[in-house]
């Protein structure tokens, strides 16, 4: 409320307003308006003194030269300006996210922020300018918050590129609810009342999801999968010897030279023994009959 009062306060000193909203978020002071505007409405529409208000328009409830009318027209005026104190703020932390990859738009950071505090100026001429008292100023106000809102919602493609799903989505499907809520009224089965309660609550609805998003990227950062891939496979090595060739060899003896080439069917002692000591599982990795030989 404190923060709202000052927003209206025009003799305020700069320095001091942005002292007093410095520690505030887009988010908080949509929230405040959002609380504000139900209070105030609800407190209007509990004093008025038509009890039946409701099958005209919300503004008839501003009509009234009571407590009833005076509180709702100050409630408009007050929330035009917490939508204009909202724009600021907004405009602050989409200038910190402009040209990343949370908000590729670098316009966005001055378009967007425009078109909410347009909207609240036309709010707030709802208020300022009751029903009885100026109807062509009321009725301007009322369809220029609503034109307001209709171009942030066309341009959002594009101003918002970058942003969470999260507020395409919301764009989609409050787009498509205007549209449906116009065609409704339009063909009578609801009455004035209703439909600005439905179009203002989407409004509402959509500046809040948009707060709360800001700096959010489209892709949501998420723990990267652990990948399994086969990097090879197991591979015997196996060394095979050469094969030898028969070459006799020569024993220097006493005598005339005789060749040393073993007879047939003799076997050496020694490789004999050698392979009674070889394990079944080495038995393939042994050298050939024929290599024995030789090297006998």
């Amino acid at each position: 409320m404190a923060l709202l009062a000052a927003a209206l306060e025009p003799a305020l000193p700069g320095a001091r307003l942005r002292a007093l909203t410095a520690g505030t978020t887009a988010s908080q002071v949509g929230f405040t308006t959002a609380a504000l505007l139900s209070i105030g409405v609800l407190l209007s529409v509990l004093t008025t003194p038509d009890p039946l208000w409701w099958q005209l328009h919300f503004s008839r409830l501003g009509t009234f030269s009571v407590l009833s009318g005076h509180v709702f027209n100050a409630t408009i005026v007050l929330c035009g300006a917490g939508v204009v104190l909202f724009a600021a703020r907004l405009r602050v932390e989409l200038r910190r996210h402009a040209g990343s990859a949370a908000l590729t738009n670098r316009h966005s950071a001055v378009v967007v922020p425009v078109l909410v505090a347009l909207l609240g100026i036309n709010l707030s001429l709802v208020g300022f300018f009751p029903v009885n008292v100026n109807e062509f100023v009321h009725d301007r106000g009322s369809t220029g918050a609503v034109f307001c809102f209709t171009l942030i919602l066309a341009s959002s493609r594009w101003m918002l590129r970058g942003m969470h799903r999260a507020v395409a989505r919301a764009s989609r499907r409050v787009g498509l609810g205007i549209v449906v809520t116009i065609t409704v009224y339009l063909a009578g089965f609801v009455n004035l009342a209703a439909f600005e309660l439905i179009v203002f609550s989407q409004v509402f609805f959509w500046l809040l999801l948009f707060a709360r998003n800001v700096g959010r990227p489209a892709e949501a950062t998420r723990p990267s999968r652990l990948v399994v891939r086969r990097t090879g496979s197991i591979h015997h090595t196996v060394v095979i010897a050469p094969r030898a060739h028969h070459a006799p060899v020569p024993i220097a003896t006493r005598g005339p030279a005789v060749s040393a080439a073993p007879r047939a069917g003799v076997r050496p002692r020694q490789a004999t023994q050698t392979r009674r000591r070889v394990t079944r599982g080495q038995s393939s990795h042994q050298p050939g009959p024929e290599h024995r030989r030789a090297l006998a």
